[in-house]
């Protein structure tokens, strides 16, 4: 793994903002890996919030829900952060908050109840894969440890962080209702080590046993990148390794984002669907870095408006994600997703150099979390021979950004990756 320069002052120590209100929003009906979300309503309805306004279409789907009282005011391609542009339910909203009350009996809900609930909910994995949690609580093999994923690991982002010193119980509640679900025998709460506040109070949850929880203990691990990847996690926490093409299952653990767990709370607790999430805003180029709580449609533009953000300079590079792993805007018009945990505004172009000759160094190999060789993927992309790239088990790249960032030769790794998993899958 790399050590990467963090740059997650002064956000860190940012309390959380709010900035739930929006005047329009633009829900993209791929908000999750799989197939996106069918429409079940029709242009010109008014929807209550926290109505379903997609349905999951399939196993691997999810549902979709207002986030506020609004008008339907269309239904059709739109902005998105990752794929471009997508098929997207706009909504024109009224300035009125609904208001949600913490249920009382949830020991009469069995884990069949709690994974309903969990579904209807709408709730994704919110580390960045957004993979339907439901999915994920239903594993094919007994799982025993059970890992809550608190490493935020891409530089700048602090959303993570926050949410787990101001809500840390509200996170553990979520994370009592999972062992409910897939009665795990270990349960390792994962942090870095530079999380202080976090870890302290981890602790201090620990110490006055004010969990009900199996065999629970804190991990904190060295600050380094990729970390928070689910497999390095599973081998940093538990020495266990998962096997090429395999998933966490396989070797019975489960990962989970502390933002998931919360939301899991939510769901279940105030029948709260996920609406909203907790987002960074960093980078040189803001007048103020923030963690705010945002409507899931919101757009860049209307935060800036609205005067929620300032820029103090231009931006040259705007950022959704971190500068590992996200990916670049052209625009404002973006909306937030399910799994968007931030965005940067930089004052310099971070892009890399013109890609020259390999030098065979090896530093792509070496640096790789995932044991892979990442060339082989740019030399077979460059040849179209994408039916070979499964030879090297590209399925098991993380997309990290760790070989291209370590490349003296500036060859955009991770670039070819993306076109040969498109095209080698579609094959």
């Amino acid at each position: 793994m790399l050590k990467v320069a963090e740059r997650k002052q002064p956000q860190h120590n940012i309390a959380t903002e709010k900035a739930l209100s929006a005047k329009k929003l633009y829900l993209a009906l791929s908000q999750h890996t799989g197939k996106p979300s069918q429409p079940c309503v029709k242009i010109n309805d008014i929807v209550e919030e926290g109505q379903l306004i997609a349905k999951d279409d399939g196993y691997i789907s999810s549902m979709l829900h207002a986030p506020s009282k609004a008008k339907v005011t269309g239904i059709g391609d739109y902005y998105h952060p990752n794929l471009g542009r997508a098929q997207t339910i706009t909504l024109d909203c009224v300035d009125e908050e609904k208001k949600y009350f913490e249920e009382k009996r949830i020991s009469d809900f069995s884990k069949e109840d709690l994974k309903t609930k969990i579904k209807n909910a709408g709730i994704v994995g919110m580390g960045g894969a957004a993979f339907p949690t439901h999915v994920k609580l239903s594993p094919p093999k007994k799982i025993d440890t059970f890992i809550i994923n608190g490493c935020e690991c891409e530089p700048y982002l602090a959303a993570d962080y926050r949410l787990m010193v101001e809500n840390l119980h509200y996170i553990l509640k979520g994370v009592e209702l999972i062992c409910k679900i897939i009665e795990p025998k270990n349960v390792i709460f994962a942090v870095e080590e530079n999380s202080p506040d976090a870890i302290k109070k981890i602790n201090q949850f620990k110490s006055l046993k004010r969990i009900n929880l199996p065999d629970f203990k804190l991990a904190v691990l060295k600050s380094s990148y990729p970390q928070g990847g689910e497999k390095q996690l599973i081998h940093s926490t538990t020495s266990r390794m998962v096997p090429p093409k395999g998933l966490p299952f396989d070797v019975g653990c489960l990962v989970n984002n502390v933002a998931t767990c919360f939301a899991i709370y939510e769901a279940v607790y105030l029948a709260k669907p996920l609406t909203q999430r907790l987002v960074s805003f960093c980078g040189d180029a803001l007048e103020t870095p923030k963690n705010i709580w945002v409507k899931i449609g919101t757009t860049l533009e209307e935060l800036f408006n609205s005067g929620v953000l300032e820029l103090k300079a231009e931006p040259k590079k705007i950022v959704c994600g971190g500068p590992m792993m996200g990916t670049a805007l052209d625009s404002l018009k973006y909306p937030i997703l399910k799994g968007t945990g931030g965005f940067l505004f930089l004052s310099e172009d971070i892009s890399v150099e013109e890609e020259s000759t390999c030098i065979r160094c090896a530093r792509c190999v070496d640096v790789c979390p995932m044991n892979l060789l990442p060339l082989e993927y740019a030399k077979l992309t460059k040849k179209e021979e994408f039916e070979k790239l499964d030879n090297f088990n590209i399925v098991d790249c993380i997309e990290c950004g760790s070989c291209a960032y370590s490349c003296p030769a500036s060859i955009p790794l991770v670039h070819y990756i993306k076109i040969g998993k498109k095209y080698g899958s579609s094959k």
